[in-house]
């Protein structure tokens, strides 16, 4: 069985800032998520583990292309 893993609010708004609009499209495109998948972590739910790596590194990829743009 996946293990399951959940965020703080904090980790939450830090995800939420880095949208441009939370769309279906725009989760999809950014974090390879689905509305269902946001709104677990919005509610502070469980997620599988290897799903919130996969956000966190698209987090991660999009915040240093941003710090090389400035």
């Amino acid at each position: 069985m996946a293990q399951a893993v959940t965020i703080t609010l904090e980790h939450f708004e830090r995800l939420k800032v880095a949208l441009p609009a939370i769309t279906r499209e725009h989760l999809f495109d950014v974090y390879g998520i689905s509305e269902t998948t946001w709104g677990k972590l919005r509610r502070g739910e469980p997620v599988k583990l290897s799903t919130l790596q996969r956000v966190q590194m698209r987090y991660d990829r999009l915040r240093a292309t941003l710090a090389q743009a400035a």
